[in-house]
């Protein structure tokens, strides 16, 4: 998904495709070729009740408005049925009561803030991220699907929507009117966020409201991070310093990244990028004895209008590695990751620069294979975590427990996945809703943040995610997140697996 995963980036193949903001990535894969909700059960087995859970294995300012001439996202209230579109107002209360205002009784009506991602900027930026239905579509699939079976942890779901588009000139003022929505002109518990965009200024705003976020898009916070944003529940995805850590470690084991090669990064100009390259990636080479021969600074990526910066930028970013012999070619974003490699894949095939790509998930790889030129995938290897992501070979991608009920909910709504891309759209909100529900049972329906965090330390192990590997999770830093790795590579026209399972 050419997407931006995050509010800096991510054009990710697939999500905010080259300027989109979403969540899933994908090749052409028929469904009839993916195992369906009742075949091949992965190791990872759902408790009774279906709740996501399984025996452990081992272990801004809110308030702010649009900027002008922007609108900002629909928020939707589904209390009465009757659907009505708030606008953050001045005159609206602050989020400081939200959290008692939101929780009510243990039976009550929850509201909840649903934010997702409108992939209307890939068309435009002639990215193909090969999906047939919307988040859009899948979230509002879920709400009515839980309240048609009880709702999250026995509470009916009140949702306040709320939208980010790709193609949007300002990514950041679109965070702004959501977060106002979902404190100010409403108080809901938590939100479940869809978009593939890191916004700092969202967290900001979410945290100082004391609203958790479970997020099912690959976007991650670093370590300064995570204990700035303590809410922050990411089931799906690495912290940024692991994640890097994971391709530089399990890529020098199998042999593609050696002392001889000359290394060279491309690092997204963001505060949070440049922390994980310090504290992340650059250690990791030291460890492994590798050597970075050259790094390249882009623009942070905050919304289309930034693609074509990146894409000359990178260009020069291809002249420099060149001329200093890089043999491999690494980036680091928290969400871009895909946007990035992309557009330097571009630049070096026009240049006859066929350098080696290390890279992760984040790139989405299988949306990856339906844009890049054939001679530079020729070169690329990964580690990944996300097999509806990672590879295009429907044996290696069997849905978990937890993803067949998922799918089992998203066919009784009328809608049948496809592609890569269609699998991801529904499984990352499904850990979303999965997630959340299965906190809100732990507590007998307390949403309260303090009762959902603590949740989190006896869940949390237990989770089978309907994304990972395996549907393996683990707890890092007080956050659930992926478990399980594989290697993968470009072989045979498309991207495979090639190792067994390893943990993260």
């Amino acid at each position: 998904m050419l997407s931006a995963r995050e509010v800096r980036g991510a054009i990710c193949l697939v999500a905010l495709a080259t300027t989109s903001v979403t969540v899933a990535c994908g090749s052409t894969v028929p469904a009839s070729r993916f195992a369906s909700s009742s075949e091949n059960t992965p190791q990872a087995q759902g408790a009774p009740g279906g709740h996501g859970l399984s025996a452990p294995e081992s272990p801004a300012a809110s308030g702010a408005s649009s900027a002008p001439g922007q609108s900002p996202p629909a928020a939707v209230g589904a209390g009465s049925g009757a659907s009505r579109t708030a606008t953050p107002s001045a005159g609206a209360q602050g989020p400081a009561g939200a959290a008692q205002d939101a929780v009510g009784g243990s039976h009550a009506p929850i509201q909840l803030g649903l934010l997702y991602a409108v992939n209307d900027g890939a068309q435009s930026a002639g990215i193909n991220n090969g999906n047939g239905f919307s988040l859009k579509d899948v979230v509002q699939a879920f709400v009515q699907s839980y309240n048609a079976s009880g709702g999250v942890g026995g509470r009916r779901i009140e949702p306040v929507y709320a939208e980010m588009h790709s193609a949007s000139n300002d990514y950041e003022s679109q965070t702004q009117a959501a977060c106002a929505a979902f404190t100010q002109d409403h108080h809901v518990a938590a939100v479940l966020s869809n978009v593939g965009y890191y916004s700092e200024n969202l967290l900001t705003c979410l945290s100082k409201a004391g609203v958790p976020v479970v997020s099912g898009g690959w976007e991650a916070p670093d370590r300064e991070d995570a204990g700035r944003f303590p809410l922050l529940i990411t089931p799906v995805t690495l912290l940024g310093e692991a994640r890097l850590a994971a391709v530089v470690d399990h890529l020098a084991a199998a042999g593609f990244l050696l002392a001889r090669n000359r290394i060279g990064v491309v690092i997204e100009d963001c505060p949070v990028d440049q922390r994980v390259y310090r504290n992340g990636l650059a250690p990791a080479v030291q460890r492994a004895g590798l050597t970075v021969a050259s790094t390249y600074q882009v623009r942070c990526f905050q919304s289309l209008q930034d693609v074509g910066n990146e894409a000359s930028g990178l260009q020069d970013a291809v002249l420099q590695f060149r001329q200093s012999l890089v043999d491999r070619v690494m980036v680091v974003s928290q969400a871009a990751e895909a946007n990035l490699v992309y557009l330097f894949s571009e630049g070096a095939d026009g240049q006859r620069y066929f350098p080696g790509y290390a890279l992760s998930s984040v790139t989405a790889p299988t949306v990856l294979a339906l844009n890049a030129p054939a001679d530079q995938l020729a070169n690329m290897q990964g580690v990944g975590w996300l097999p509806d992501v990672d590879t295009a070979d429907p044996a290696q991608a069997p849905p978990t427990t937890t993803g067949k009920q998922c799918l089992d909910r998203m066919r009784a709504a009328g809608i049948h996945p496809v592609t890569n891309a269609d699998y991801t759209y529904v499984y990352g909100p499904c850990d979303t809703f999965t997630l959340y529900d299965s906190l809100l049972r732990a507590t007998a329906g307390d949403a309260t943040a303090a009762s959902i965090m603590r949740a989190l330390g006896n869940v949390g192990p237990r989770y089978v995610s309907a994304s990972t590997v395996d549907g393996r999770t683990r707890i890092s830093e007080g956050r659930v997140g992926a478990g399980a790795g594989r290697l993968f590579a470009f072989v045979r026209g498309r991207f495979e697996y090639t190792s067994a399972a390893f943990s993260l």
